[in-house]
């Protein structure tokens, strides 16, 4: 933290002076054309060209296994970092598949150089090429189609449908971690908050819902892996049972991001006044569990998943209602 005094030429413009080890450590120099950026709290941020030529990290494997490696390279990710080095002593074949299969997990990311013991990652998506509102969109579209396939590969115990689910919730993660890295970036980098056309607070709310909406995602997962335990079909009365609540659940999300896609606090709070009215499920779940006990662990794990969404659809909800006071808070502005 730096305190200056602002001083006047002769001519009445006004001056402040920036601090040497800074200018030198950020090369600025005499002729350096710097940004001047308003901020929405009043401030006034200063930025050399060299912020952005500074977006590069390196991580050291010595003593990681394949999944820390993986959970570095992913924290780095979302961070907003542009060039991840990945550094050894010797890089093995085996390692650098690895290294390869993470980027691959990534959107934007590919290897841009190789050496025995640097591999050099770089994100190649600029964030104006994704804009967040889509990308909720079509994290929402996946979640939903995986969440009708998943019921349909539970009721029916379709194991090849089931796989497919599963798999799919790799797409969800792709796309929420890309809407993490994109927050990280406008952290990072405070010219990019305007160049998008929005703010840290609103991108906030999109990377919260995006959190919700993959839990909603990996509960579908969850039901398949239940389904391929089942040793035979859910009973008809079960079954009937299960596509009630699910048509429940799912509606309070599809409300849910609605409310928040139009930032309509009215039908934030319709969908919220359904928490204080919880179903009385487990009375039918036990009567299934005690005519098929076979099955009975994954009847209870398909109800408990959809109980569990229901909530992130109102998690939502209140995500929603947040999202809408930023948005009337700046039109009445």
């Amino acid at each position: 933290m730096y305190q200056r005094r602002v001083q006047i030429t002769g001519g009445g413009t006004l001056l402040v002076t920036i601090p040497k080890e800074w200018a030198m450590e950020m090369g600025v120099g005499q002729g350096t054309a710097v940004t001047l950026a308003p901020t929405p709290s009043g401030g006034l941020l200063l930025i050399p060209p060299a912020v952005r030529e500074r977006n590069r990290c390196r991580i050291f494997m010595e003593g990681k296994t394949p999944v820390q490696l993986l959970r570095d390279i992913i924290a780095h990710y979302i961070a907003g970092f542009e060039v991840i080095e990945v550094a050894g002593k010797r890089i093995r074949p085996e390692e650098r598949r690895t290294i390869r299969g993470i980027a691959q997990s990534l959107v934007g990311m590919e290897i841009l150089g190789e050496t025995h013991s640097l591999v050099t990652l770089g994100c190649v998506a600029d964030v104006r090429d994704f804009p967040v509102d889509a990308t909720i969109r079509r994290i929402y579209g996946i979640t939903e189609a995986m969440w009708a396939d998943a019921l349909q590969a539970f009721l029916a115990r379709d194991e090849e449908l089931a796989q497919d689910v599963i798999e799919r919730d790799g797409d969800v993660d792709r796309l929420v971690l890309l809407v993490a890295r994109q927050f990280g970036l406008l952290l990072r980098d405070l010219l990019l908050e305007r160049e998008v056309g929005r703010s840290r607070q609103e991108f906030w709310h999109y990377q919260s819902a995006a959190d919700q909406l993959e839990r909603v995602a990996d509960h579908a997962a969850k039901v398949c892996r239940a389904a391929l335990a089942l040793t035979s079909p859910p009973a008809p009365a079960f079954a009937e049972r299960l596509q009630g609540l699910a048509q429940t659940s799912l509606a309070v999300i599809a409300e849910a991001i609605r409310a928040f896609e139009e930032r309509d606090p009215g039908r934030a709070n319709s969908v919220l006044e359904g928490k204080e009215r919880p179903e009385e499920v487990w009375p039918w779940v036990q009567a299934a569990a005690r005519e098929q006990p076979e099955n009975a662990l994954s009847l209870s794990i398909a109800v408990d998943s959809l109980l569990r969404i229901r909530e992130h659809g109102f998690n939502i909800a209140e995500i929603a209602l947040d999202a809408s006071v930023h948005t009337l808070s700046e039109k009445a502005a």
